[in-house]
């Protein structure tokens, strides 16, 4: 008899193409996990994996199990999603990707509050790279993901529900040469080294234009310090004399402490464009809408914010005003009816923000 255990070991195997990583994987010794595989064999007659040198590969046989095993695996991670649909947004699990940069920044304080108007519901959130988010959401190892615009507009099987601009400014530590400066020349800002993340191949063409390339031979990536984590990021800049340019809510916290400085910058006029992605056409389980409108309410809560710390640390720091008036137009329109009232609740919203 075949038991779905046995598949869910066979998918394992197929996956880590070896039997030690396999076994940590599912929490099994290598032994027991060997004794499925084979008692999988036994009773389908036929040889699955080819057990000689290097990694484990499946033979032809095995590849069609494989496969009808993933077709299992699939319909029953939806089965688990109708029960949840039925059941609301009191029980289940709802699993969120972000990216390790703005994604994480703004998974966070959502899902605090998620976590305090549904304390029975489980939420597993993913910190990831972005390349990877699409495959795991059409994979359905995700049920939503959160993710610049750019990222994944481009999936006609993605849906997205895109959040407001975010203006982005140029941050440098405290005491930095360039920080006392009215309005840096471009040389002066050549000077320093640039730090970021991997970035959309628009600003990084827009990038290399202004900068010189951090290595010769790669005239679209002018990064000197690239680093896929924001909060690792900022301590990066705290550290050294690099210059980074990152949405305000990002550097919220550190801007009102005081240990990053905005500048004026390139003359980018760069605006964080995000949005919550999932699979077109499945429909929304009442976690998923709740997460939405919490998403949407705490988006419209940093938006007054940003406006806040731009006037007072930015002047004219070279942005374009039109994001920041679309901002404040969209933080007072856009709002839904559960969002906390302004005054101290959204600055408390952007401390959360700021500092993860």
């Amino acid at each position: 008899m075949i038991e779905t255990r046995h598949l869910q070991h066979l998918i394992a195997l197929a996956e880590h193409r070896n039997y030690s990583r396999a076994a940590e994987a599912l929490g099994l010794t290598q032994p027991a996990l060997s004794r499925s595989i084979q008692n999988l064999e036994a009773a389908l007659g036929a040889v699955l994996f080819d057990r000689g040198q290097g990694p484990v590969m499946p033979t032809a046989v095995g590849a069609l199990v494989l496969e009808r095993a993933r077709t299992w695996a699939l319909g029953l991670r939806e089965l688990e999603r109708d029960v949840r649909l039925a059941q609301g947004a009191e029980l289940g699990t709802l699993r969120i990707g972000a990216g390790p940069f703005a994604g994480s920044a703004l998974a966070g304080p959502v899902v605090g509050r998620l976590s305090r108007l549904h304390p029975r519901l489980q939420v597993d959130v993913l910190i990831a790279p972005w390349k990877e988010l699409p495959e795991r959401l059409l994979a359905r190892d995700i049920d939503l993901m959160l993710a610049d615009l750019s990222e994944v507009q481009a999936h006609e099987a993605i849906e997205l529900t895109a959040l407001q601009p975010h203006p982005s400014v140029t941050v440098v530590r405290a005491g930095h040469p360039l920080a006392g400066l009215p309005a840096p020349s471009l040389e002066q800002l050549r000077a320093y080294p640039w730090a970021g993340p991997q970035v959309p191949q628009e600003v990084a063409e827009r990038m290399a234009r202004l900068l010189p390339a951090a290595r010769a031979g790669q005239p679209m990536q002018p990064l000197a310090l690239r680093c896929d984590s924001s909060t690792v990021l900022k301590d990066i800049l705290r550290h050294c004399d690099a210059l980074s340019l990152m949405c305000v809510f990002m550097v919220a916290e550190e801007l009102r402490r005081g240990q990053l400085v905005a500048i004026p910058g390139l003359p980018l006029r760069t605006v964080g464009r995000f949005g919550v992605a999932r699979l077109r056409g499945r429909t929304l389980s009442a976690p998923e809408q709740v997460f939405i409108e919490q998403l949407q309410a705490f988006d419209a809560e940093l938006l007054q914010e940003e406006e806040a710390l731009l006037a007072r640390h930015a002047p004219g720091a070279g942005f374009s005003a039109s994001p920041r008036r679309r901002s404040r137009r969209s933080a007072t329109a856009g709002t839904p009816a559960s969002s906390p009232a302004r005054g101290a609740a959204p600055r408390r919203a952007a401390r959360n923000s700021g500092s993860r």
